[in-house]
């Protein structure tokens, strides 16, 4: 399925995250078996994590009210970081 709209807003966001001078990777862990799935970011500069991260969250439950599921979620906060 093919959304020459949705091609656009990408390559734009694309675009502004190449000129802010934001990288990292993604690390994707699933079991569809199981409905599970784990999303771990690792942006640079760092001070961009925590948006991205609320950003991909975002659009993940947006993503899962479209296909009519309840979404629950919740954010750790002060717990420290670990990889």
């Amino acid at each position: 399925m093919y959304n020459r709209g949705f091609e656009n807003q990408f390559e734009m966001a694309k675009q502004m995250a190449q000129q802010s001078g934001m990288s990292g990777a993604a690390y994707i862990d699933y079991d569809p078996a199981n409905g599970f799935l784990r999303l771990k970011l690792k942006v640079t500069p760092p001070e961009y994590q925590a948006k991205l991260t609320s950003s991909f969250t975002y659009v993940l439950a947006q993503v899962s009210q479209a296909f009519g599921l309840q979404v629950n979620t919740h954010e750790r906060k002060g717990e420290g970081t670990s990889d």
